[in-house]
């Protein structure tokens, strides 16, 4: 069973709460950002999903890519998320880069603990 905390930030609310302070961030900023970030993470699985690349996917969900393929992934879901947050809220480089390093793990946790719960749901196919 994965373990969803192994890899999330130390206290991730009080760093949060430090950024937004920090960067003057105002709380629909916030709100926006995370509904950015997760976007960002889900049209990255369907595109993984798409290419068949499953293993990815669940290393990627994990928190742990312990491949080369994994980590570039990670790596570029970390790079799509900064732009966005660019783009869609205009804001700074050094904010996007702050946002994406504490939110996307909690987002990531979140999809992942949605996409095992559904698989817990379905019952087990029977083998052919």
């Amino acid at each position: 069973m994965m373990q969803i905390r192994t890899f999330l930030p130390q206290e991730p609310h009080l760093k949060l709460q430090a950024l937004q302070g920090w960067s003057r961030l105002r709380q629909d900023q916030l709100r926006e950002a995370i509904l950015v970030t997760r976007d960002a993470v889900t049209d990255f699985i369907k595109r993984q999903a798409a290419r068949g690349d499953w293993a990815a996917i669940e290393q990627v969900l994990k928190g742990k890519p312990m491949t080369k393929a994994g980590r570039f992934l990670l790596t570029e879901l970390r790079g799509q998320v900064v732009a966005s947050l660019i783009l869609r809220l205009g804001l700074r480089r050094v904010i996007a880069i702050g946002l994406a390093a504490i939110l996307l793990p909690l987002i990531l946790a979140k999809i992942a603990q949605q996409v095992i719960t559904r698989v817990k749901r379905q019952p087990a196919e029977p083998h052919q």
